[in-house]
This record gives structure tokens, sequence and C-alpha cells, in this order.
């Protein structure tokens, strides 16, 4: 009897002592909650503009200081232009300069064309008319001098000798005349129509090399000052006056209007294999104090598939498109991230069992981000909208083969 008694006070102390623990696993067995992957990430604009510096230069000036909004065009600094002030000045000179010079030789090459004018050839007949005169002239003196030396013995030799010259000279100007009235007949040569061609045609090139100057002074002069390219509101100045300007270096930043913001974060290596584009996020930002209270909304929208070195430890980059916050996010300012990847019992995540489902999913392919664009693009919406769209329409990607 005592012993039958002594057998269930066993069996009682066994239902009391591991009912409840049995009854405890079958619950953590059977309940699921959210898996859920911890990340830190930085609130950036969802839209960022770089306005970079086009040239190597001093700072001159900046307009502008985080939170003024501004407009696609607005100067928002202006770099050290003096120096290429005075290079327009002095290509816009030589411009003028080559301008006329072409007019000049343009003009050359247009009388050449016209010749011989009839005032030409008035002139050269008139000469030759003239020298013909004259020769008769000259000629007449000269057998009167012949007479008066030969016959009467009136004049010396040496005034015979003089006339003779003077005639001599007469028929010489004559054959001048003959020759100048036939150039002016005939007109200019070809060699003289290819010099003048040639150069009209170095003018020219030396005009449009003029040109070509004053473009490239007149660009270059236009790069020193920078404008806001779109939209939106400036979060960062990064130079200020007196500072130099690398080509390429940024000098303000612009969050894009209309965009809402974004969150560049980065999650362990261990669990980077469950997180994937559409996952649900929740955003703890460190903007507040009880941050369990101000829970914001967001989702993956890309994840990186390569890891960076970060002190040690490997993480990879994700980005969380903001849905909904409590208020605006500050940008710059950080945030603790929940990322759901799916929901696992409670008994699982203490044992560091995985489930299966997640496993296959983890195996999946990932859709280019080139390919999103360019469906984008056919479709009308943005690639951000693609990506939410194909996570929300497919449960898990397909397997590997």
């Amino acid at each position: 009897m005592m012993h039958r008694r002594s057998k269930k006070r066993v069996y009682k102390w066994l239902c009391w002592t591991f009912g409840p623990i049995l009854g405890g696993g079958l619950i953590l067995g059977y309940h699921d909650i959210d898996d859920v992957v911890m990340a830190q990430g930085i609130v950036e604009p969802g839209a960022k503009i770089y306005v970079d510096s086009p040239l190597s230069r001093v700072v001159d000036h900046v307009f502008v200081v985080p939170g003024d909004t501004v407009r696609a065009g607005d100067t928002v600094a202006q770099l050290y232009d003096g120096d290429l002030r005075s290079s327009v000045r002095t290509a816009e000179k030589d411009l003028k300069g080559a301008e006329a010079n072409l007019a000049v030789v343009q003009a050359r090459l247009a009388l050449l064309r016209e010749k011989p004018t009839p005032e030409e050839l008035r002139i050269a007949e008139s000469r030759l008319e003239q020298a013909k005169i004259n020769l008769e002239a000259r000629g007449q003196d000269l057998k009167r001098a012949r007479h008066l030396y030969l016959g009467e013995r009136l004049w010396s030799q040496e005034e015979l000798e003089r006339a003779q010259t003077s005639y001599e000279l007469a028929q010489a100007n004559l054959q001048v005349s003959i020759e100048n009235f036939n150039l002016t007949k005939r007109g200019p040569s070809a060699a003289e129509l290819d010099q003048a061609s040639a150069e009209v045609r170095q003018a020219q090139a030396t005009l449009e090399r003029s040109r070509q100057d004053l473009l490239a002074n007149r660009e270059a002069l236009a790069l020193t000052t920078l404008e806001a390219p779109a939209n939106g509101i400036v979060v960062r100045r990064d130079l200020h006056p007196g500072m130099l300007a690398s080509q390429g270096g940024i000098v303000v930043i612009i969050a894009g209007l209309h965009r809402e913001t974004v969150i560049d974060a980065w999650i362990g290596e261990a669990s980077s294999w469950k997180v994937r584009t559409g996952n649900p996020v929740e955003i703890l930002s460190n903007m507040f104090s009880d941050r369990e209270d101000f829970v914001g909304q967001g989702r993956v929208s890309s994840a990186h598939g390569y890891a960076v070195n970060d002190g040690g430890a490997r993480t990879f980059a994700i980005k969380i498109d903001s849905i909904q916050t409590p208020i605006p996010l500050r940008y710059g300012s950080t945030a603790d991230l929940r990322v759901i990847v799916g929901r696992r019992s409670i008994l699982k995540i203490l044992l560091g069992i995985e489930n299966q489902s997640a496993v296959e999913a983890g195996r999946g392919h990932e859709t280019p981000a080139h390919q999103l664009s360019e469906s984008a693009v056919e479709d009308g919406s943005s690639p951000e909208d693609k990506v939410v769209q194909t996570a929300s329409d497919t449960t898990q990607p397909p397997p590997v083969q």
C-alpha cells in the first residue's frame, strides 16, 4: 500500500515538474513571432544631388547654407574667375582683329576677280598714248639735233648724244606702257588669284580659331558659376570661401524635393543572407529618447552583394526607403533598424534553428538593378516601385537550378 502511494507521489511530482516545461516548450514551439535582423543606418536624402567643381579653383563665395531652399538654376557658389575674365576680353579683341583682316583679304580677292575695271583700262590706254606722243616728240628732237650738229654745226656732240638718250628712253617707256596695257587688259593671273584665295582661307582659319578660343574662354568662365541642377534643400556645404576646390570636388549637397528620405544601413555578415529587397523595416530613430513610441516604417529597396571591412567586422550595405515616420527624420541622423525577414517560432529563435523556407528563399536570385531600371522606363514607374512590387508579388525567389 505504501509502495503504491509513493509511486503516485512520484508521478505527481513528475507531472508538476515537467508538465509546465513541456507545455511551455509546446507554446514556444508553435507560437511564431517576427524574425528580425538588426541593422544600423544613417538618414540620407532620397534624391541626393551633388554640386561639384568642374575646375580646380579657389572658392570665391558660397551663397547658400544648409537648410536653404533652392530652385534649378539658382547660383549656389562662385569660383575665382579674374584671370578667365581677362582671357575673355583678350579673346574678344583677337576676334575683332581676325574679322578685320578677313575683310581686307576678301576685298583684295574680290578686286582681283573684277579686274580689269573700265577705269584701269582707260588709265592704261592714256599712259600708252602718252608714251607714243612722248616718243614722237623725242624723235623730232633727235632729228633736229642731228641736222643742227651735222649740217650747220650749231649743236655740240654732247647735245646730240643727250637727244639720242632721250629718244631711247621714250622708246623704253613706250614698251613699258604697251606691256602694262596688255597686263591690265589680261587681268589677274591664276597665281595671283590662288595666292589671294589662300590668304582668304588663312584669314578664315584664324577667325575660326579666334572664335573657338573665345568660346572656350567663355565656357570656362561660365563653369566658375555653380548652379543648382534641380529644386531642393541644401543639406551640406563642404567648402567655404578661400578653400581650394579640386576638379570634381563636392562643394554643396542638395536634397531633391518630392522624394522621401532613405537610410543607408549596414547589416552583419552572419544574417545578411536573409535580407532581401521588399522586407519591411521598423525604424528606431536615435533622435528620440523613447524610441519605441516613435517607430517608423520602411522597406528594403536594395541590398549590396559585396561586403566591406568595417573595423575588423564585415558588413553588407542595404538601402531602406522611409515609408512613414512620426516626424520627418533629420539628414545625417542615425537609426537602429529591425528588418523583418519572416516569422519563426520562439523556440527556433532561442535554439538558433532556421526555417527551411527561409533557407530556400535565401538561395534565390535578386532581380538585377539594371533590369529594374529598364522595366521601369518601359512602364513609366520608378525603380524603387519595381523593387517593392517584385518583393510583394513574389514570396520566394526561384531556386537555383
